[in-house]
């Protein structure tokens, strides 16, 4: 190749294309001779120095005596590839071993910050969405009975929206710090195997009583509402603070009280019964749509279980004096016995099935979306999220 450069650079223009024809020529010898030049460096050290050797031997052995060395190295380089394998495979299992999962309680991974943003969330869609049934409930529970048009659907979502979220970041936030407090309580404790769901039930109680502070408040305001006693939530604040003054809004709370901690803890236990049924059987956590099955069975049957005291509470929550000032229920007993007594028994029943239909969904709703923004908040942490300690 350089003979031709040489060449076609001493030669006159006429001549170039003899010189361009040889400078060709070159150059497709050398693309014709590359492969096998490769083939010759790839060969293994040891197959280039053998050749070497034996024509050296002879003549100088000396010279012979370099080439035996070379070859225990490249013998002796495979073998650290072949420690260094074994040694991350033991990281590699016990990092499996050590994955975060969503099964069982993950959600004690999630600091308060998150706790109140799941929980009020999750607390003010549920209650939007199934306002109407609530509004059809509490009309078919006041004494008599009203009729419900379309437009009457809506009536109280103001109060409802305005404190469901409050309320659902106090209830979740106090859930699961009891919930953690006890199980840090009784860590060497099995009780029975009942452990579990007792935690459960107690969270639940602490979680609902705490939220009450915001819950009767709301009540007070939104089921008058409801019931067309007055027209709109400024009207009721204005009417109760006059009646009654500030205790005004936590009349009936008692009531309250005996119908929301004992459906929260049922709800919540049987919620946490099935899904562990589910997680035991399955091996794997609930999809969203299994969630929402879990958490409607589970709120429906401990609404059914509750039904009686419901309708106590909102006989005792829109109840109006006479014309001598005097009310028609002296108090829970008394309104348990005279409802039963004046109205029959079955009258304890009266709106179980729109009770139901609202709070089998608000569970479902509830569960299913608190459940789906934490697993989102925690699977922004990184795969490692259950080794982070929560934020206080």
């Amino acid at each position: 190749c350089r003979l031709g450069l040489r060449r076609s650079a001493s030669v006159p223009p006429r001549a170039m294309a003899r010189s361009t024809l040889l400078l060709a020529l070159c150059l497709v010898a050398c693309l014709l001779a590359a492969p096998a030049l490769a083939q010759d460096d790839s060969r293994p050290a040891s197959e280039a120095t053998e050749p070497v050797a034996a024509d050296a031997a002879p003549e100088d052995p000396a010279a012979a005596s370099p080439s035996p060395p070379p070859p225990p190295p490249a013998r002796q380089q495979p073998s650290p590839p072949s420690s260094q394998p074994r040694k991350a495979k033991p990281m590699a299992s016990k990092g499996k071993k050590e994955a975060c999962a969503f099964t069982g309680n993950f959600k004690k991974f999630l600091s308060v910050k998150e706790q109140i943003i799941g929980g009020s969330i999750a607390r003010l869609v549920a209650q939007t969405m199934l306002h109407p049934v609530d509004t059809l409930r509490t009309r078919r529970q006041v004494r008599g009975g009203l009729p419900t048009k379309p437009m009457d659907l809506m009536k109280g979502i103001l109060p409802q929206m305005a404190l469901a979220m409050p309320a659902g970041a106090v209830q979740f936030v106090v859930m699961e710090k009891t919930k953690k407090a006890l199980n840090h309580a009784f860590t060497n404790h099995t009780l029975g195997g009942f452990k579990p769901h007792l935690i459960e039930v107690l969270a639940a109680s602490a979680g609902a009583i705490a939220a009450s502070t915001i819950r009767v408040p709301q009540e007070r305001v939104k089921q008058p509402v409801q019931a067309d006693m007055y027209p709109n939530m400024f009207v009721a604040i204005a009417s109760t603070y006059n009646a009654n003054g500030l205790g005004g809004f936590y009349i009936g709370m008692t009531a309250t009280l005996m119908r929301d901690v004992p459906w929260n803890a049922l709800s919540f236990l049987f919620v946490n019964m099935f899904k562990m049924g589910y997680e035991g059987s399955l091996k794997k956590s609930p999809s969203a749509v299994d969630m929402m099955a879990i958490g409607t069975a589970g709120g429906a049957l401990a609404a059914i279980i509750m039904t009686p005291v419901d309708v106590v509470k909102t006989r005792l929550m829109t109840q109006l004096p006479d014309a001598a000032g005097k009310l028609p229920y002296a108090g829970i007993a008394h309104c348990l016995m005279k409802v039963a007594g004046e109205e029959g028994p079955m009258a304890l029943m009266k709106g179980v099935t729109p009770r139901c239909l609202y709070l089998g969904p608000l569970s479902a709703v509830v569960h299913t979306i608190y459940e789906k923004i934490g697993k989102q908040m925690l699977l922004a942490k990184g795969p490692n999220w259950c080794h982070i300690a929560p934020a206080a």
